[in-house]
């Protein structure tokens, strides 16, 4: 079935339906154009059980590696990759220190330990990113990368070979003996990890040819204003005594969730046990629930009804381009998958970012017109977006902080769960979000109860 213009919304128009104003809808006359267009179909596809548990590394890999490209952008942006880079240019005693490590080299080896797996964890995404930054911005000093975890999946491998990484085929134990310049990048390496790394360098001529870049102990979280710190020591071995330079940079929150021992599976199985364990707590916290990780596969890529107790509501926003304005759109439904509310409106000259954060606020202000809702799972296909909402990213743009901080207003005297999904799982809303570009004003339309 075709979705003519006509068809979708057709009993309203823009003349008669101003922003204030709230009309009630029939569902199965007025939504049905949307579910025959896209939602419906691919439900059905992929409602196999065998189809749910299939997993294709490669399809994974593609979207992760992307997911990537977008990562190393928020990052290149942030204020405190700018500060870092700043320090690393001007710094008088970074400068000479590092001429003293390179001596007649002219490029130092990166070897990555323990930086987990990007595949389930955002955290360590931005631990890759900032690596990945710091060799393209200081490609006259940092040379080749070499990486190492055993958490990582084979996702993680074809990954990281695409952004040009080696993976090392063998555990070291951290205790690679440095043969050239090196700098080792540790983001969440325990203490016993730095103690192997210095055991099997701790004579003069191979200590003066290293550097350690690591994440302070104790930093776990940050939020707009508070960030962790990351440590940059380079040592020098002067008549028997080591003296060491330590220089602070701003940096990326420390892991919790990857200190479990194991592999991969055991990560893809504590992301299914934690994921699912969030909406069976009992416990009212009134806050937005921490979910740090990267939620597994089939997750994300089809649309479930939420849990008893609780509401979803998936959101989505396009960017304005030559052929039409920004629009947002998106939608509630509860465990019967029953539609309470919908919504959609044009927001003119706006890129992707501002339009996704703008259809999450407008579908929070829409919980005026709905029962009291006490736990909502918000879902969304821009990872950027659900990460700051979640307070798992890095800063954000000042173009969205103050939408952000009335998102958090929102949130107040609810349990929130936040994450992003594929695009296939927010049809419905993308949908809402493309119709939405081609209105004059917001509508929205409230089942009635």
């Amino acid at each position: 079935m075709s979705v003519e213009e006509s068809m979708l919304f057709r009993n309203m128009e823009a003349s008669d339906f101003p922003p204030c104003r709230v009309r009630y809808f029939n569902l199965k006359l007025d939504i049905v154009a949307i579910l025959a267009s896209q939602e419906a179909k691919k439900f059905q596809s992929l409602t196999c059980e065998t189809q749910i548990g299939d997993i294709s590394t490669e399809d994974e890999a593609s979207r992760l590696l992307a997911e990537m490209h977008n990562t190393m952008k928020e990052v290149a942006e942030s204020e405190f990759y700018s500060k870092m880079t700043d320090q690393l240019r001007n710094d008088p005693d970074i400068q000479s220190n590092l001429k003293r490590v390179l001596g007649s080299r002219s490029h130092v080896l990166m070897v990555i330990y323990a930086l987990g797996s990007i595949e389930y964890s955002y955290r360590s995404q931005y631990q890759l990113a900032i690596a990945l930054l710091l060799k393209n911005d200081f490609s006259t000093w940092i040379g080749e990368i070499e990486v190492f975890d055993p958490m990582f999946s084979p996702c993680d491998c074809l990954v990281m070979d695409e952004l040009g990484c080696k993976v090392l085929s063998v555990n070291e134990q951290c205790r690679r003996e440095v043969k050239k310049p090196t700098l080792f990048y540790t983001p969440y390496a325990e203490r016993c990890h730095i103690s192997n790394v210095l055991d099997a360098n701790w004579c003069p001529s191979q200590i003066n040819t290293m550097i350690l870049l690591c994440v302070c102990p104790g930093q776990h979280h940050f939020d707009f204003i508070k960030k962790p710190i990351f440590k940059m020591f380079m040592f020098v071995y002067d008549e028997g005594q080591f003296s060491k330079e330590i220089r602070r940079k701003q940096g990326i929150m420390k892991n919790k969730f990857l200190k479990k021992q194991g592999d991969y599976i055991h990560l893809r199985n504590c992301g299914e046990f934690f994921f699912s364990e969030t909406f069976l707590w009992n416990d009212d916290f009134e806050e937005c629930r921490d979910i740090d990780y990267r939620i597994p596969r089939r997750h994300r890529c089809l649309w479930q009804p939420p849990h008893t107790g609780w509401i979803k509501l998936n959101f989505s926003g396009k960017g304005h381009d030559k052929n039409s304005p920004a629009g947002f759109g998106g939608i509630f439904r509860n465990k019967f998958e029953d539609r309470m509310v919908v919504y959609s409106g044009n927001l003119g000259e706006a890129d992707t970012t501002v339009a996704s954060v703008e259809g999450l606020k407008q579908g929070l202000r829409c919980l005026q017109y709905m029962p009291p809702v006490r736990r909502l799972v918000v879902e969304g296909n821009d990872p950027s977006v659900t990460r700051w909402v979640s307070k798992n990213g890095i800063e954000p743009p000042m173009k969205i902080r103050e939408d952000l901080l009335e998102i958090f207003d929102l949130f107040r005297n609810m349990d929130i769960v936040v994450y992003d999904v594929y695009e296939e799982a927010n049809s419905l809303a993308i949908e809402l979000a493309n119709r939405g570009s081609k209105l004059h004003n917001l509508r929205i339309w409230v089942a009635p109860s």
